[in-house]
């Protein structure tokens, strides 16, 4: 104490202190303590869950690209956006089986799907018609496949000549765009994925049925469980013409109303859904070895900041083959155009595309490979394909409304 410091009068009561200071020793231990619990126990809770994530990401099928795929003969990489291929087996391996109408060797591509996330422009997901007639390149033989030499022949062959891989090489041929990453899905994998989140909520415009699909559903607003939901997306032979793109539009507005399942509170706030989502995706999904938990966890942050009418949907520009009804090949010009503005990251919209009718080819190269060629596998009968090159282009976002619009079951003259 200072010298010059003022002495209280010994008669002068102490002034009382507002708390006794061994009081606020013992609280400021307490909250230090208790602080102390709290950041242990969040840090432990994060660290179970990352350790949770990453046993989930070692129980899925890894492919390493890198190695399957000569770097010097893919499209460069442009920006930082993200590509992801999705690629819907056929497969009729293990729990598969219950999906097929006639056993066959290997696997082909129901659906396949091009997903550019963009944190400027949202997301856009191209459909490319599994029965359109393209240029094959040549693929590597692949774990159990053969591989193949280049050839005219349907897309969803591609994945049964050279695995993922190969399915990846055709997209990126095709398209000039790098494939950063892709998803390859089963029938089993789509169907508990979709119960894992409670179901998705559609609104079904008629009563549909088709017996090959195993589909039977009423008109109006209901939840499709897994098995309708996957039997939805699946369905062709006995809705509208038994078309594939009339099966691409059903699928859009699925992918839609499961957009908005679940990006809703109902799911991310659910960790017993998010579990089951999780655990659905990794016990059924093979992606390529460089789709890692950080980046799946950057996708997802990414998503969570996405408005569902920035999730855009496409579908090739195409028109009939004219050599055979029951295939398509794609109007170039328009297509080249929907995949420069991806591979720019540019909003794809209906202006850009409306170039006018194209003049139809004199002539579509030959649908049957080179004898020399090795064999494309056995596809089922298709349908007459329907629509235009304009109804083709036509984009749709995330939140379209089927009763509202009609869209998907290919029911109406286009």
């Amino acid at each position: 104490m200072s010298d010059d410091a003022p002495v209280p009068a010994p008669d002068a009561p102490a002034a009382a202190p507002t708390e006794p200071p061994r009081r606020r020793r013992r609280w400021a231990r307490v909250l230090g303590w208790t602080s102390g619990i709290l950041v242990v126990v969040l840090l432990a809770s994060v660290g179970t869950a990352y350790a949770y994530y990453r046993s989930l990401r070692s129980n899925m099928v890894q492919h390493d690209l890198g190695t399957a795929l000569a770097d010097e003969e893919r499209p460069p990489k442009i920006g930082e956006e993200l590509n992801i291929l999705f690629i819907g087996s056929d497969g009729r391996e293990d729990g598969n089986a219950d999906y097929g109408g006639r056993d066959f060797v290997g696997e082909r591509s129901d659906s396949l799907m091009l997903a550019h996330i963009s944190p400027e422009n949202g997301v856009t997901v191209v459909n490319f018609p599994r029965d359109s007639l393209v240029q094959l390149p040549e693929c590597s033989a692949y774990e159990g496949s053969e591989g193949t030499y280049g050839y005219y022949g349907m897309i969803n062959a591609a994945l049964f000549h050279g695995g993922p891989p190969c399915a990846v090489k055709t997209i990126e041929s095709l398209t000039e765009i790098r494939i950063d990453h892709f998803v390859h899905l089963s029938f089993v994998g789509f169907r508990d994925m979709v119960d894992s989140v409670g179901g998705v909520e559609m609104c079904i415009p008629e009563p549909m049925s088709d017996e090959r699909a195993k589909l039977d559903l009423e008109a109006g607003e209901q939840t499709l469980d897994g098995e309708q939901s996957l039997a939805f997306v699946r369905a062709r032979y006995e809705i509208g013409d038994g078309g594939d793109i009339g099966r691409i539009d059903r699928q859009q507005m699925f992918l839609g109303a499961l957009a908005a399942q679940v990006t809703s509170s109902k799911v991310l706030t659910s960790p017993s859904r998010m579990t089951s989502l999780l655990s659905a995706v990794t016990e059924y999904t093979a992606t390529d070895a460089d789709l890692s938990l950080e980046t799946m966890v950057s996708i997802g942050s990414t998503l969570a900041d996405v408005d569902l009418h920035e999730i855009a949907f496409y579908t090739v520009p195409w028109w009939q083959a004219p050599s055979d009804p029951n295939r398509v090949v794609w109007d170039e010009e328009k297509a080249d155009q929907l995949f420069k503005a991806i591979n720019n990251d540019k909003s794809v919209t209906d202006a850009m595309l409306e170039t006018g009718k194209p003049e139809e080819p004199e002539a579509s190269p030959s649908a049957d490979p080179s004898p020399s060629y090795p064999a494309e596998p056995p596809t089922e009968p298709v349908g007459q394909q329907s629509g235009t090159e304009e109804d083709s282009i036509t984009g749709r976002d995330a939140t379209s409304n089927p009763c509202a619009n009609g869209l998907g079951l290919g029911t109406e003259e286009e």
